[in-house]
């Protein structure tokens, strides 16, 4: 991250502060809950359906040279995600959690409600302008930094401005499982899911991808569903 970047304090990794922050958006339609683990018998406890997989693991400059051929290989073949899918840049340092949640909603308009809150305010601008400018508007919505800020304050772990963990989140799309990543070039395909088996379906992914080739990291996983 560059000197002159934003910094935001970063997000726990957990359902409570999800939450919370879905509150304090004013996104009450849907609720995280903890996934354990991707084994099938835990899977079983995943409410469905299943809107999005947020993902948070630490040291990405590990996570980022595994993914670096893969993007490039997407990139040789010219491949393009959908136009319709909302992507977003990262320019907001440690803001991770706040970049893979918006992913997540931003691509459930219409399957969700998103109330009238400062994420609708900010989104409904955020849609007219490219993944470029879109992190600018995020920094500049003081509604949704100061919420942001509040969440992050409120959580229980000691608050460290250096961190290395980072988030992304897996939506599925006119049938198709997306990895968006704020860290990388643009959205990637995974293949065709439902939101009866994103979770399963995300977590194959990885465990092939990330989860074999990184000894001893702790991964952790969050869905997202309608609030029971």
């Amino acid at each position: 991250y560059s000197k002159t970047m934003a910094k935001w304090l970063p997000l726990e990794s957990n359902p409570d502060t999800i939450n919370t922050f879905l509150g304090n958006i004013g996104v009450n339609s849907v609720e995280s809950v903890d996934v354990f683990s991707f084994d099938e018998e835990m899977l079983q406890f995943v409410p469905s359906p299943q809107m999005a997989l947020l993902l948070c693991f630490p040291d990405y400059k590990k996570v980022d040279e595994l993914y670096a051929p893969v993007y490039e290989k997407l990139k040789g073949e010219d491949y393009k995600a959908p136009e319709k899918i909302f992507f977003m840049r990262q320019r907001i340092a440690n803001a991770c959690g706040t970049f893979a949640l918006f992913h997540s909603l931003a691509n459930l308009e219409g399957t969700i409600d998103l109330g009238s809150g400062s994420f609708r305010e900010w989104f409904d601008k955020a849609k007219s302008v490219d993944a470029e400018a879109r992190s600018g508007l995020l920094e500049k919505s003081d509604a949704l930094a100061t919420a942001h800020e509040d969440t992050a304050r409120a959580g229980v772990t000691v608050q460290n401005e250096a961190t290395e963990h980072h988030f992304i989140t897996y939506v599925v799309i006119d049938g198709t499982l997306y990895q968006i990543d704020s860290r990388a070039p643009f959205p990637r395909a995974l293949g065709a899911s439902s939101n009866a088996t994103l979770v399963a379906d995300a977590g194959k992914s990885i465990q092939e991808e990330l989860m074999s080739k990184l000894d001893n990291i702790s991964f952790s996983a969050i869905a997202l569903v309608n609030k029971q």
